[in-house]
């Protein structure tokens, strides 16, 4: 529910900045790599070893303050003829401490994932290691004792103040016509051996236009409208430096914090000057989707030239479908998704969105399809402004080989009557059936107000929102059954900024504090309100923010709906980082024809489990988020964070904002009133899937301490007793995978694979420490629905 307090046009400007943090960073990147790391493991022993250059081994050194970063390549095995593929399974590798040689998983400084492991980049794999002291590896044949070794040199730079720059680049910089600019680090104190670290402590940067006056202080001040890594952030080819995104000129400063000694850098922005506003195809008018269905527009030329990011949201797109011209953006007509986070390859829908390369342009995926789609400009640059025929007309020819997700697997979901609540192979939890006079204040609470947290700053709940909410029985009362949530033209200020009013007054209700869940089904059946501007909502957010705030630790979006679009509604979750390092996934369900939002009651759904969440109308599948799409950066190896935890109930009516961007509702559309018949929760209760009897295992070490259960198509392996636990399978003689099992607590590790065929063959086993040193256990095989117990 809840949004950054920007536009839509800085969605678009953060992916700008990333691509230019990206080419800014050329070569092989060191950081952590994803926790699976995929292999052939043909079971090729290691007959020799040696470096892969003189860049990459035997010795290695790297400077910084307390700790550095180090990679190299992977070895060149058996004289060239086996790769890391081939090898992996006879690769292992040791630190040496105190004179000796030990299995690096059995130091406990050393983590994986975390200070040290695998990285892959253009066909090329290594390892990486984080270090605050010089340090001895190596690499060796688990099967006949072949090493290779490598020295980590680790030189420590102490910190020091500024009390000179000298620019290296610049300082007078122009702007790409994306507005990506960037300057190299300057000479400090006039040593060129001075690294950016020593001196980072005491480095301010201000920015100002260059025709402003007043310099603005942009480290960790987003509600300047500077944000770190969205469009302004460091790069560290060549030395490092700092890159901006800009959408005029400006002056950069960065100055001593102790000294005061500055530098001043000027970015010119070279707007185009538009004597019309005329446009042309950029290149080419026909483009034919690849392999995987997708194709690349670049937007086309104003006036000669291309657009700058101010003019992004004046264009027109439109869809040539039945005879018509319809808006790209209606996907209830265009069949198209909007996705500002690139393709999602969990949803059959087809998407479309922004991309840049020093140009922007728009992507389609998957055309499978011949269509046509045309841009458009108006005649007088201004967003809405007459268009006329100042069209371009692009021709698509679709690949009907392109692959489209299969939700074969996404089947639909039986429903309780308004009547009963009884759903075959569930337990029902939690339920308001609002049959009384008033509201239960045992299961609910009011929202108040029209700020987050009292912060004059986040006006209309951090979202430019238009209204307050209220205990009013004008907007929340129970009549025939239903709870009634009703917004009303109601104007009114506040303390925190008395010159502004919120124009109406709605209703919010939580369920913080009475109830929250973790996993489940939570079906709400309603009716929603039409109109512009009108943001009926039912969404989950953290009882306890383990993770950090928002979106650290997620938000679960289980219906939202624009009253402008009524046969379309939607499903969400927020994560990531804390604002405004966060993303997000969606989907959207298009009611059959004849429906919409408003002429009946109908039931949202989601159904949460430990590793997906799914969404659905009326019973009816249409969205699923995995937790290989999901993540929280406060918890970096916990694959399920932040969606493990507790969450609440909330549901109200928001009126304007930015999830329509902006619009207000029109004549007619307040009073606007979302009645709700139920909210129910729900859980498994098992007999649906009963669980099987635990597989016995061959694995056994004293107690049984590893295996595997199966529920269904599903495997849930485990390791018992515990400090860690790894797990190494493969399925059908397929890519190995490797990956860190999850803690469970008391030493107890699980991991899920899911989604299992009759027949499927499961080859699998662990790396852990029982307390004595890693071990690995034998090989074992598990045929899925065949096999009863693991085979030799």
């Amino acid at each position: 529910m809840k949004r950054s307090r920007f536009s839509e046009r800085r969605l678009v400007q953060k992916v700008i900045s990333l691509f230019l943090a990206a080419v800014m960073v050329v070569g092989v990147s060191l950081l952590p790599a994803p926790k699976v790391q995929a292999a052939e493991g043909t079971g090729t022993t290691i007959t020799s070893m040696s470096y892969f250059s003189a860049a990459d081994g035997p010795v290695i050194t790297k400077s910084g303050v307390g700790q550095a970063s180090y990679g190299f390549v992977m070895p060149i095995f058996n004289g060239g003829s086996a790769t890391w593929n081939d090898v992996v399974q006879d690769l292992g590798v040791k630190v040496k401490v105190n004179g000796n040689w030990v299995d690096i998983d059995s130091v406990g400084s050393f983590v994986y994932n975390q200070n040290w492991g695998h990285w892959s980049d253009s066909g090329f794999t290594g390892y990486w290691f984080v270090l605050s002291a010089t340090t001895e590896i190596q690499l060796y044949s688990k099967a006949n004792g072949i090493a290779l070794e490598y020295t980590l040199v680790f030189q420590n730079i102490n910190k020091t103040t500024i009390t000179a720059m000298t620019p290296t680049q610049g300082p007078e910089i122009t702007a790409g016509i994306t507005g990506g600019a960037g300057f190299t680090y300057p000479v400090f104190n006039n040593d060129p051996a001075i690294p950016f670290a020593a001196v980072a402590d005491d480095l301010k940067v201000y920015v100002k236009p260059v025709n402003g006056s007043q310099w603005i202080d942009i480290d960790n001040n987003a509600a300047s409208g500077w944000i770190y890594d969205q469009n302004f952030g460091h790069f560290t080819e060549g030395g490092g430096g700092y890159w901006f995104n800009v959408t005029e000129s400006i002056h950069v400063k960065l100055e001593s914090k102790t000294s005061l000694v500055n530098v001043v850098y000027t970015i010119t922005f070279n707007e185009p000057v538009r004597n019309s506003y005329i446009i042309t195809p950029y290149e080419g008018t026909t483009y034919t989707a690849n392999e995987s269905g997708a194709i690349g527009l670049p937007l086309p030329k104003i006036d000669g030239s291309a657009p700058i990011a101010d003019e992004l949201e004046n264009f027109v797109y439109q869809i040539h479908i039945n005879g018509q011209w319809v808006n790209l953006g209606d996907s209830g007509q265009s069949g198209f998704v909007y996705s500002s986070n690139g393709y999602n390859n969990l949803s059959s829908a087809n998407q479309w969105g922004y991309w840049v390369d020093y140009i922007y342009g728009l992507w389609f995926q998957p055309i499978q399809e011949d269509m046509q789609i045309r841009i458009g400009y108006p005649l007088n640059g201004q967003a809405g402004g007459n268009v006329g025929d100042n069209f371009v007309y692009y021709t698509f020819i679709g690949n009907p080989d392109a692959p489209r997700p299969d939700e074969a697997d996404h089947e639909d979901i039986p429903l309780g009557t308004p009547s009963n609540p009884a759903i075959e192979g569930m337990t029902l939890v939690w339920q308001d059936e609002f049959n009384g006079s008033q509201l239960d204040m045992d299961n609910w609470n009011y929202e108040l107000g029209y700020y987050l947290n009292d912060d004059p700053g986040t006006w209309g709940w951090g979202n430019a929102e238009l209204q307050h909410y209220t205990n009013s029985a004008q907007n929340v009362f129970i009549q025939d059954g239903k709870l009634n949530i009703r917004a009303l033209n109601e104007p009114k200020s506040f303390p925190q900024d008395p010159s502004r009013y919120a124009q109406y007054s709605s209703g919010k209700l939580n369920t913080k504090d009475h109830f929250s869940l973790k996993y489940g089904r939570v079906d709400f059946r309603a009716k929603l309100p039409t109109g512009n501007g009108i943001w009926p909502a039912f969404w989950m957010l953290p009882q306890d923010q383990v993770y950090g705030t928002w979106a650290a630790s997620g938000e679960i979006d289980i219906m939202e709906a624009r009253g402008r679009l009524p046969g379309i509604s939607s499903g969400a979750i927020h994560f990531g980082g804390q604002w405004p390092a966060n993303t997000y996934s969606s989907g959207e369900y298009h009611f059959p024809a004849g429906q919409t939002i408003a002429n009946d009651y109908h039931v949202y759904s989601v159904v949460w489990e430990e590793d997906n969440i799914k969404w659905y109308v009326d019973g009816k599948f249409f969205f699923k988020a995995t937790r290989d799409q999901w993540y929280s950066t406060a918890a970096p190896n916990n694959p399920n964070a932040p969606f493990d935890q507790p969450f609440y109930l909330i549901m109200n009516l928001a009126i304007g904002g930015n999830f329509d961007g902006g619009l207000a509702p029109g004549p007619g559309d307040i009073p606007a009133t979302l009645q709700v018949d139920y909210v129910r929760v729900y859980k498994d209760d098992g007999s649906q899937n009963p669980e099987e009897p635990e597989e016995p295992s061959t694995i056994v070490i004293g107690d049984e301490v590893k295996g595997l259960k199966k529920t269904g198509d599903n495997l849930l392996f485990y390791v018992n007793g515990a400090t860690f636990a790894d797990l190494h399978y493969k399925i059908n003689n397929g890519v190995q995978l490797n990956v860190a099992m999850t803690s469970t607590g008391n030493g107890n590790y699980t991991y899920a694979v899911n989604n299992l065929q009759q027949g499927d063959t499961v080859e699998y086993f662990f790396t852990y420490n029982p307390g004595q040193g890693a071990l690995d256990t034998p090989w074992q095989t598990y045929v899925h629905g065949v096999t009863q117990g693991s085979q030799d």
